[in-house]
């Protein structure tokens, strides 16, 4: 299998149990070919319900791979946000940061959120929507 970049919202719903979370990463992450980057791993953190809970999750999430981002990331942040403004739509730059890496990796992208189609637009993405 190839590596995947598991989004916040399936981080979400694989932590709250939900069956189809967990069915998409219970063997992925048991292969190991799991991943994650900064803008996701700072969304998971802060949503934390306690800093216990929080440093719990730092050391879970902390074993998968890493995926760096560029480093010229905000000009491409930044040209990739003026793309979908040109075409009539927005995009969250955490958002764009997420696409970036996933592209940048040559992951897979897991996620149950539709704002992602949109801008697989302008990144090129794979996607893995549930």
């Amino acid at each position: 299998m190839s590596l995947i970049l598991v989004d916040t919202s399936a981080w979400i719903a694989f932590f709250r149990g939900d069956p189809v979370a967990v069915e998409r990463l219970d063997s992925r992450l048991a292969g190991g070919d799991v991943g994650i980057c900064g803008p996701v791993l700072a969304e998971v953190l802060s949503g934390a319900p306690t800093y216990a809970e929080g440093k719990r999750l730092e050391r879970l999430l902390g074993a998968l791979d890493w995926l760096a981002l560029p480093l010229d990331v905000w000009r491409r942040a930044a040209e990739a946000r003026f793309a979908l403004a040109r075409r009539g739509t927005q995009a969250a730059l955490i958002d764009l940061l997420i696409a970036l890496a996933a592209m940048e990796g040559d992951a897979t992208l897991l996620t149950r959120d539709r704002d992602f189609e949109r801008i697989g637009e302008v990144v090129p993405l794979r996607l893995e929507l549930f």
